[in-house]
């Protein structure tokens, strides 16, 4: 045992002198061994940090996408109840909301409990202030939000007939911008991938 621990303190002077007589620094094996074992862990937590990254950024493109699609079927169901089951909007919004996911179900069945209890607050304002406030969490754009609020200064002002047209006419601007979205999608989420890992790559070569 010792005469290995001697060839080893032996094997590090030699690699000593060799160093110095090359005018470099002299780092002992062991420790070079451990600072590259730290430095390839670093190395991969980093891009494995970046490319997380770029698949939730890829993740969020998706779910923007589906609350759309979600939004789409919803707002044909109360075409659907206006227009063949001649209901009012309280009555709508009351049977749609309870088959809807949150947070759908909360705005559709909010805005039919204030509409219920004669609250004297205006449609438009009943609308909107549930699209603030209850969809704040759907995963659904800001310029889609405020497209959708546009509906109620119509929506509740209006016959039937009026219903219909306010809804065909949001519903039309909302396939053409799910078209778009989907269109574009497959290129920004490869990209979103790609920027990941590139990122992490990156940051390793300045950072290592």
């Amino acid at each position: 045992m010792s005469g290995m621990y001697c060839w080893e303190i032996k094997n590090e002077l030699a690699r000593y002198r060799a160093y110095m007589m090359r005018g470099g620094a002299f780092v002992p094996g062991g420790i070079a061994r451990r600072t590259g074992m730290l430095k390839l862990a670093g190395s991969l937590l980093i891009i494995g940090a970046t490319t997380l990254w770029g698949m939730a950024a890829a993740e969020r493109l998706r779910e923007q996408y589906e609350q759309m699609r979600l939004l789409q079927s919803l707002l044909y169901a109360l075409r659907s109840e206006i227009l063949y089951a001649r209901s009012y909007l309280e009555e709508a919004f009351a049977k749609i909301g309870e088959s809807a996911p949150e947070p759908y179900r909360g705005w559709l069945l909010g805005m039919s409990e204030i509409m219920r209890q004669k609250s004297g607050v205006p449609f438009c304002q009943i609308w909107s202030g549930g699209i603030q406030e209850s969809l704040r969490e759907s995963g659904l754009e800001q310029e889609e939000k405020d497209k959708l609020s546009e509906i109620g200064k119509r929506l509740g002002n209006a016959d039937m007939e009026a219903q219909i047209r306010s809804l065909d006419l949001y519903l039309e601007e909302l396939k053409k911008s799910m078209e778009e979205k989907r269109e574009g999608m497959k290129t920004r989420i490869r990209l979103c991938h790609c920027l990941g890992v590139m990122s992490g790559i990156f940051l390793t070569i300045l950072l290592v």
